[in-house]
């Protein structure tokens, strides 16, 4: 349940820090203190749309956080499966909004995404207000009140409906990807060829970069041969100037003195042993620059393969690890095409089995669900007597079955189905948008609040001026409908009913004032004298009457016996 909210710069609300307990929470006030806001502040830590208008005058930020205790099953294996972590069984949820639209949101301190924060949201309250008039009436949204109901129930007929559509939707997606029987052979011609040529090809890791390198290398082969052939010459080329030649008359020169000094013989020594490595440097220059002649073919071989192997990249993909997994798929293909017309007879065999038992388990979704709405449909029928509205009509009408040849699967069976309604004896039911009143809405919304209130494991509800177009015994009725449901879920309820606020727990008044220029709205939480009176002032009388504040203490005891002796 919710146990407290915390609302910061919304609207008209600098601050409020206000408590909730369980039963029933009634809010009160005179029209324009700001009711709508503390609802709109609920919706939207619940994860609700809301824009920057929202944000106070001359602040930059807003924020709500709310604190539910007693969470349920459904919440926490919402967190397990988040990875949030979960504390004493009590869960906060914040939700800050600035004025360059950002939102942060966070559950039991952890930032989470405003997806996230509404899924958690959605297993903790339901708020009705008159947004959800709009959502009875769209004929679209019946059918899923059906299924809510009767979720239980239906459960395993729409897995098995999930899992056959799964099926059916995998074999339309292999039958489109390969084409029909006719486009078998043509192909198979295209997928040989392209395999073929791939392979063929037969390109190698870094090969393009090599062709590279030894066109380069091709293309200036006679500058390298030139400069080898000038390098021989000076280091053992056929003329007396030579490097080597050089040496060897260096030597001969200090030969004739390397007796007269010992240094000497040891340079000669040095030299010699130099000559050696020096004629071995121009043996290896001159094998370089045999081996280095132009040779056209090799020149021409090189780049009719670069030529290849771009071909094949375009057609196939940007690289080697592309061009292979491409390839890997068409022989997928072709392995499965090369199979011919029997294995595409045997998908389209199978394709027709599904649509048959999608079929035939759509037809059982649909008797489950007329039974299911035939129950609903009673039990919202015997509420609405109860608050007053005896001699009308209402069901469910369904769509005519399709035949199996005019069937369109889905995985949720082919139900159509609109609410049919009438409020007075004698007058034929019709489309529920079409003939119902705000009071028989406001009515028709409760009655059917009450009756799936326990199915959806929520702890809270908040009915946001649930009275719309109530007044006098029906205002009683309704009263005690609310408080019929608080004994299971808590409830919040802003009314303008004295009936319902004195059936309360608790009563809170929401009040505006000005203080310094600026106009606050407040929530406080009523004593018993404060309630008495705002109940008289809620009847009408308190500033004219001295019968308002008896009356109001008379109302008071009344729900009082009331929840004792029927709850």
């Amino acid at each position: 349940m919710l146990s407290n909210i915390s609302i910061k710069n919304i609207a008209l609300i600098d601050f409020i820090d206000v408590n909730f307990s369980d039963g029933l929470n009634v809010l009160t006030g005179e029209t324009g203190a700001g009711k709508s806001i503390i609802i709109d502040s609920l919706s939207f830590v619940l994860g609700k749309r809301a824009d920057k208008s929202l944000i106070r005058y001359g602040e930059d930020t807003a924020s709500v956080t709310a604190v539910f205790d007693n969470i349920g099953e459904n919440t926490i294996n919402l967190l397990h499966e988040y990875d949030i972590e979960e504390s004493s069984n009590e869960l906060i949820i914040k939700r800050t909004m600035t004025l360059d639209g950002k939102n942060t949101c966070s559950v039991n301190g952890q930032r989470v995404t405003l997806a996230t924060l509404k899924e958690v949201a959605n297993t903790l309250a339901d708020i009705y207000g008159q947004h959800e008039n709009v959502t009875v009436l769209n004929s679209s949204n019946h059918l899923n009140i059906i299924d809510k109901y009767g979720e239980k129930r239906l459960s395993l007929v729409l897995n098995t409906q999930e899992s056959l559509y799964k099926e059916y939707k995998d074999i339309c997606s292999k039958l489109s990807k390969y084409g029909s029987l006719k486009d078998v052979n043509k192909n198979i011609d295209i997928l040989e060829y392209q395999i073929n040529e791939i392979e063929n090809a037969d390109i190698k890791e870094n090969e393009e970069d090599e062709l590279i390198n030894l066109r380069h290398k091709l293309n200036n082969s006679q500058t390298i041969i030139s400069s080898l052939n000038e390098s021989y010459n000076l280091l053992n080329g056929d003329n007396d100037q030579n490097i080597l030649s050089l040496i060897n008359y260096s030597i001969s020169q200090l030969s004739k003195v390397s007796n007269y000094d010992e240094k000497i013989n040891d340079i000669v020594e040095r030299l010699d042993s130099s000559k050696t490595e020096l004629k071995d440097i121009a043996s290896t220059i001159e094998d370089i620059a045999e081996s280095s002649e132009f040779n056209i073919q090799e020149y021409e071989q090189c780049e009719q393969r670069l030529a290849l192997i771009r071909s094949i990249k375009r057609k196939y993909g940007n690289s080697v690890s592309e061009i292979n997994e491409f390839l890997s798929e068409i022989k997928e293909q072709y392995e499965f095409l090369s199979e011919g017309e029997e294995k595409v007879k045997q998908y389209e065999e199978d394709k027709t089995l599904l649509l048959t038992k999608l079929y035939d388990n759509s037809k059982k979704i649909s008797v489950t669900r007329q039974e299911i709405a035939k129950e609903l449909s009673d039990n919202i029928l015997k509420e609405l007597k109860e608050l007053g509205m005896s001699s009308c009509q209402l069901y469910a009408k369904f769509n005519a079955a399709p035949s199996l040849e005019d069937f369109t699967p889905s995985q949720n069976g082919y139900d159509e189905v609109e609410f049919m309604f009438s409020a007075n004896a004698g007058q034929p039911a019709k489309e529920l948008s079409k003939v119902i009143s705000g009071g028989e809405l406001s009515r028709f919304m409760l009655a059917m609040k009450k009756i799936i209130a326990n199915l959806d494991g929520i702890s809270t509800m908040v009915f946001d001026e649930i009275d719309t177009g109530i007044s006098g015994k029906i205002a009683q009725i309704v009263a005690q409908k609310m408080a019929d449901i608080s004994r299971d879920k808590q409830v919040l309820a802003i009314t303008h009913m004295p009936q319902l606020a004195s059936m309360a727990d608790y009563h809170y008044l929401i009040e505006k004032n000005t203080e310094k220029g600026k106009t606050h709205t407040n929530l406080l939480f009523l004593n018993k004298s404060a309630r008495e009176e705002e109940i008289a002032r809620l009847i009408g009388g308190k500033d004219y009457s001295n019968f308002a504040l008896p009356h109001a203490k008379e109302m008071i005891e009344y729900a009082e016996n009331y929840k004792k002796n029927n709850i």
